[in-house]
C-alpha cells in the first residue's frame, strides 16, 4: 500500500482517518474480536450495576423476581468474567496497534531514503524527527484506544438505548439523546475549539527539535564564539512556550 499525495492538497481529518482505519484490513479478525469481546464486557458491567438494583429491592421487599441468593452469584460471576474480557480486548487493540505502527514506520523510512538526500535538504530536521518519533507514536492512541472504543460505545450505546426504550420509549430516547450528547457532540466541540492550539504546539514542538538537533550539530562553533547563553536563552524560549500551548490544549 503506497501514500499518496495528490496535487500537493491538504487532507481533512476524515479522509486521515479512513486512511489509518484502511491499513487495519489484514487484521480486521481481531479488531472484530476486539470490538465483540468490549461489548460484551461493557454490557457485563452495566449488568452489575442492575443486579445491585435488583439486589436493593429485593431486600427491600418490592422485587420478587429473582431470589438474592442468585443475583449474588450472577454479579461475582460477572465481576470475574469482566476482567479476562478487559484484558483481552486491550491485548487485542495493542497487538493491532504496535503491528500497524511498525508498518507505518517501514513506509516512513523507506519514503525518506527515497526521497533523500535531494528532496530533503530544504526539509526541518527536527520536524522530520518528530514524524518519526512522536508523531507516529501517538497513533497508538488511535488504534488501541479510538477505534474499538468508538464502535464499543455505539453498540453499546444502541442496546441499552433499545433495552430502556422496550421499559420507557421516552426514558430510551432520553437516553438515546445524551448518549449522543456526551459521545459525539461534546467531543465534536472540544475538538473544534483546540484544533488550532494543537497545529500550532505540533509546529512549536518541531521547531524545538530542530533548535536542538542545531545546537548538537554546531556544538563546536557555540563553544567557539561563545554563544552557549544566547543558545540556551532560545531553547528555554522555545520550551516556555510550549508549555504555554501544553496547557492551553489541556484547559480546551
Amino acid at each position: 500500500m503506497e501514500f499518496k499525495v495528490e496535487n500537493n492538497k491538504r487532507r481533512n481529518g476524515i479522509q486521515v482517518m479512513l486512511g489509518l482505519i484502511g491499513l487495519i484490513k489484514p487484521m480486521l479478525g481481531i479488531m472484530i474480536l476486539a470490538i465483540i469481546m468490549g461489548c460484551i464486557g461493557n454490557l457485563m458491567a452495566i449488568s452489575i450495576t442492575i443486579l445491585g438494583c435488583m439486589g436493593l429491592m429485593e431486600v427491600a421487599g418490592i422485587y420478587k423476581g429473582i431470589a438474592l441468593s442468585t443475583i449474588l452469584i450472577l454479579t461475582v460471576v460477572l465481576g470475574i468474567m469482566r476482567g479476562p474480557l478487559r484484558y483481552a480486548e486491550q491485548a487485542c487493540n495493542h497487538y493491532i496497534a504496535f503491528k500497524l505502527l511498525a508498518r507505518i514506520r517501514h513506509k516512513v523510512f523507506a519514503s525518506l531514503r527515497r526521497l533523500a538526500p535531494a528532496k530533503l535538504e530544504g526539509e526541518k530536521k527536527g520536524n522530520l524527527i518528530s514524524i518519526i518519533t512522536s508523531d507516529i507514536e501517538l497513533l497508538e492512541v488511535f488504534y488501541a484506544h479510538t477505534i474499538s472504543p468508538v464502535m464499543i460505545a455505539f453498540i453499546v450505546s444502541l442496546i441499552m438505548s433499545i433495552f430502556i426504550g422496550l421499559k420507557n420509549v421516552y426514558l430510551g430516547m432520553t437516553a438515546a439523546f445524551f448518549y449522543i450528547l456526551v459521545g459525539v457532540i461534546i467531543p465534536v466541540i472540544n475538538s473544534r475549539l483546540g484544533q488550532d492550539t494543537g497545529l500550532n504546539y505540533r509546529k512549536d514542538f518541531g521547531e524545538l527539535n530542530t533548535n536542538v538537533l542545531d545546537n548538537l550539530y554546531g556544538l563546536e562553533e557555540i563553544l567557539q564564539y561563545q554563544q552557549s547563553a544566547d543558545r540556551l536563552r532560545v531553547m528555554n524560549d522555545k520550551t516556555d512556550q510550549l508549555e504555554k500551548l501544553n496547557k492551553k490544549l489541556k484547559k480546551s
